[in-house]
């Protein structure tokens, strides 16, 4: 792997070389855009034209002193051109080799003549308003962007991580839209990975979005939504593109991703077949696809049938994966519309890891090593549908309903080593699950100041995992009931059935363009009923149910919340306060084994959330809520059920609410004038009174069992991320700074715990259009546990990424990862891995070929460390090994 460091180390310092030559050719115009009364004109746009034909269109906006700063090439002659809503446009003529540095731009109101150079042309690459921030994608491009991912990141204050994250000015995209239709539930990833970059026209970021117009004034929705519009000759046609791939082992790719939009309707279809471990769509996308819940409700959000689906898995020594889905839409008439999308996805992976584990035990530890196969074959069909229908544009009704059908199979053989025994598992897990979730929306807009909105929500949940654990020998004896015999199967069956009612109906109330009103009452039911077996089967046939010795569940569990609450929403100057208290009446009880339990609660619970605007591009945000939370039907389950090999726990049917206290303060600041964004936040909760396992530790073999504590637990968490353009660079710091302190009980000994973790990266890249695209990135991360025992890791990556095009057709590709791990004895694993392609496509031709390499070094393994606690473990996980390709795609 030497060659292959010295190798992309040479890119890297290539790139930076030609950094700095065009470095040279740079020369910077500012100055400010004023009324002819000397008042700012804030976030005009400037525009410069340059008069030779292959130079690029430069721009600025200027900040809310009306300044401005523009970076132009020393060679090229420029008309430049300012734009603001009700003035004239004004244009100054700045020629080649000129020593003009400063120009002030005096703006005359609509109706006046400017004795100006006149240009005939209307075009903004940025355009600003209230809450929309819109790019013009042919400003930005350079023809070999062949995915909307390559395009948005050579938007300014636009950013996409490796799993198709979207940022803006350091703001999460929630929201992903083509043509103003939500696009596959609004996930990202298949967005920025399959819309082809030459299909697009604009692209708009929409701030405080909501689906309903009438109520985005009043919901102060946090959502960040990106809407893509296409070029007219992409309308009412079918486009996309189809690639197909071969390799070494034998390896294979092919995808397909089409689509046809008109005005009346669109279809979008999406499909992968791969064995190389790319996922099509990441955990943001999960929770996208797992959505069927009123954006109005909060409450608890599940999607653990969809965890086996999301992200890229090249951590397997197989991967094969198979996905298809299609979504669509359709005008019923003048007054509804209906959109749906459905999937499929089947992937099967093979897990092979080596794991050393020190459990620790107070004063004393055991350790085990451990070794695991684990196969998992996943399968899930989705179909959701929404009907919108709006009978006047005052009033609007929405219903949505998703059914969702998985099955997951799980086979592990597993050998576990210690100093006393030495033990072969085979576990083989089959689950079923389903579900179904419905809501219903009305919303109504009455006059300029009363608007009401009506929430029902239904899910049903039915989850049935089916375990068993095959071993050579009896294992953690000390707690489970087994019989000598000579062979050991332990079989377990679960089945939790959930179901949720939700009924809301709130209503906002316009005193005035300053003050504001809400009252909002509700009712949120909850049902679960949660069944646990377990037994022996003996060699000889028969079964030793183990119901009669401790083990074995059956509880039926209702908890009912109805509420009342007033939020009062009012601004002062810059600063926006919007404070609210809520009334509850909880009950909560349960009937199981043992008997019937109950409890019955009446909680205040405030909260208060305010943002102060310094301007419009800088701000801060402050958000507090108190918040009890109640035990799940498992927790309070009062019978032994086995949870692994080595772990049992024990459920209490007499657990109480937790409460806690949360908030976060945020900080955004954007300067496009200056290239700069930050982005901060602290967070910090705090329980009064916390649910937590008390643990007992036997060798390897764990015992747990939820207690209310009345031990308070603190968490605090800083983030930070800032960029800054320094010419044609971008310099980016970001840091993750988190600790949790809290008291934990094992083995009968109280200790008080801290774990803290420190992460900091630094990004040095281009942000050229017309230049290679390098990006190094340096990473450091610190873990401390603190409690009966100490525990300490490091971490530490160096990443880097090249594209260069060149000879016209070809684009050449590599990233690069280099990793250290330091365990908790200060040893050092170390791993790198090197993935390249070679692209050659000619202009105008719908072919486009490429070799990808994967894993180029061939390495075996990662390794990494964790600790809990009670256990600290090195870990080695082995991976894919090299993967040569050769794809092939077509654009339609």
């Amino acid at each position: 792997m030497r060659l292959v460091r010295q190798s992309v180390n040479s890119w890297l310092w290539i790139g930076l070389f030609m950094c700095g030559l065009l470095h040279a050719q740079n020369r910077q115009l500012q100055g400010t855009v004023q009324d002819t009364l000397g008042k700012p004109l804030e976030y005009a746009n400037i525009i410069a034209q340059p008069k030779q034909t292959k130079a690029d269109i430069r721009f600025a906006i200027a900040n809310e002193k009306g300044h401005y700063v523009l970076q132009l090439d020393s060679e090229v002659a420029y008309d430049i051109k300012v734009s603001y809503l009700g003035f004239s446009d004004a244009v100054y003529r700045l020629e080649a080799q000129s020593d003009a540095m400063t120009h002030n731009f005096i703006m005359k109101s609509t109706g006046q003549q400017l004795k100006e150079i006149v240009i005939q042309y209307e075009y903004k690459p940025i355009e600003v308003k209230k809450d929309t921030l819109i790019f013009d994608a042919k400003a930005f491009a350079n023809g070999h962007e062949r995915k909307l991912k390559e395009l948005l990141e050579k938007l300014p204050g636009v950013a996409v991580d490796k799993k198709g994250i979207i940022t803006v000015q350091g703001k999460k995209v929630t929201k992903m839209l083509v043509e103003g239709k939500s696009f596959f539930g609004g996930g990202s990833k298949l967005a920025v990975e399959n819309i082809p970059a030459d299909a697009i026209n604009k692209v708009q970021v929409l701030d405080h979005f909501n689906e309903v117009g009438f109520m985005k004034q009043v919901s102060d929705s946090d959502e960040l939504a990106m809407n893509v519009t296409l070029k007219d000759d992409k309308k009412k046609f079918v486009f996309g593109d189809v690639e197909a791939g071969a390799g070494n082992n034998p390896y294979y790719l092919a995808h397909a991703g089409l689509f046809y939009y008109s005005p009346k309707g669109d279809v979008s279809y999406i499909g992968d077949l791969n064995n190389m471990g790319k996922s099509t769509f990441t955990i943001d996308d999960l929770i996208r696809f797992d959505g069927g819940f009123s954006q109005y409700l909060s409450g608890q959000k599940s999607f653990g049938n969809l965890l086996a689906f999301a992200n890229n898995d090249t951590d397997v020594v197989v991967n094969q994966s198979k996905f298809s889905a299609l979504n669509g839409s359709a005008k019923l008439g003048s007054l509804c519309d209906f959109s749906a999308f459905a999937l499929l996805s089947d992937v099967l992976t093979q897990n092979q890891t080596t794991n050393w584990n020190q459990y620790l035990q107070n004063n004393t530890y055991s350790v085990e090593n451990k070794t695991q196969n684990l196969t998992n074959s996943n399968t899930l069909g989705m179909l959701n549908m929404r009907l919108s229908y709006s009978p006047n544009k005052n009033e609007k009704w929405q219903y949505n309903t998703q059914l969702q059908a998985a099955n997951n199979k799980m086979n592990s053989y597993m050998q576990s080593v210690t100093l006393a025994t030495n033990n072969k598992f085979e576990t083989l897990t089959q689950a079923d699950n389903l579900t179904w979730k419905q809501f219903l929306e009305w919303h109504k807009n009455y006059n300029l100041r009363h608007t009401s909105t009506v929430v029902v929500q239904h899910v049903f949940e039915q989850h049935s995992p089916n375990s068993s654990w095959l071993n050579n020998q009896p294992f953690n004896t000390n707690i489970l009931p087994i019989q000598n015999d000579a062979f050991y199967r332990i079989e377990q069956t679960k089945k939790t059935v959930n179901q949720q009612l939700d009924v809301m109906v709130k209503h906002y109330w316009l005193i005035n363009r300053l003050h504001h009103l809400y009252t909002a009452i509700g009712n949120n039911y909850q049902h679960a009923n949660y069944i646990t077996s377990e037994q022996q089967r003996l060699s000889n046939g028969n079964i030793v149910n183990w119901a009669d010795l401790g083990f074995g569940n059956q509880v039926f569990y209702d908890l009912n919340d109805a509420y009342f609450g007033v939020e009062y929403k009012f601004k002062i100057g810059k600063w926006t306060s919007k404070p609210g208290i809520y009334l509850h009446a909880y009950r909560l009880q349960t009937q199981q084994n043992d008997g019937f339990n109950a409890l019955n609660k009446v909680l205040w619970q405030p909260q208060w959330n305010c943002e102060y605007a310094i301007s419009k591009s800088e701000t801060f945000e402050l958000n507090y809520r108190l918040v009890n939370a109640f035990a799940e039907a498992y927790q309070m389950a009062s019978r032994l059920t086995l949870s692994q090999y080595n772990a049992v726990f024990k459920g209490n049917a007499l657990l109480q609410n937790e409460q806690y206290h949360s908030s976060m303060l945020r900080y955004f600041k954007n300067s496009s004038l200056k290239g700069f964004n930050a982005h901060a936040s602290i967070s910090f909760s705090k329980k009064d009174k916390s649910i937590r396992n008390q643990v007992e530790i036997d060798g390897i073999n764990q015992y747990s069992r939820p207690v209310l504590q009345n031990n308070p637990e603190t968490s605090w968490r800083m983030q930070g991320s800032v960029s800054q353009r320094v010419s044609k660079l971008s310099v980016e710091w970001n840091s993750s700074l988190s600790w949790f302190s809290y008291v934990q009980s094992m083995n009968n000994m109280t200790s008080s715990n801290q774990r803290n973790n420190q992460d900091i990266g630094v990004t040095l890249k281009t942000a050229s259009k017309k230049w290679p695209l390098v990006s190094v990135t340096y990473e450091r991360g610190w873990s401390q546990f603190v409690g009966l025992s100490t525990a300490r890791s490091m971490r530490e990556s160096w990443l880097s990424e090249v594209e260069i095009s060149f000879l016209k057709h070809w684009t050449y590709k590599a990233d690069y990862v280099l990793s250290h791990n330091w365990n908790v004895n200060g040893q050092v694993n170390s791993f790198d891995v090197l993935n390249t392609s070679l692209m050659y496509q000619r202009k105008n031709s719908p072919f486009l070929f490429q070799v990808v390499v994967q894993n180029a070094g061939n390495i075996q393994s990662k390794n990494d460390n964790s600790f809990s606690d009670f256990v600290i473990s090195q870990n080695q996980t082995y991976i894919l090994p090299r993967v040569y390709m050769l794809t092939v795609s077509y654009k339609l």
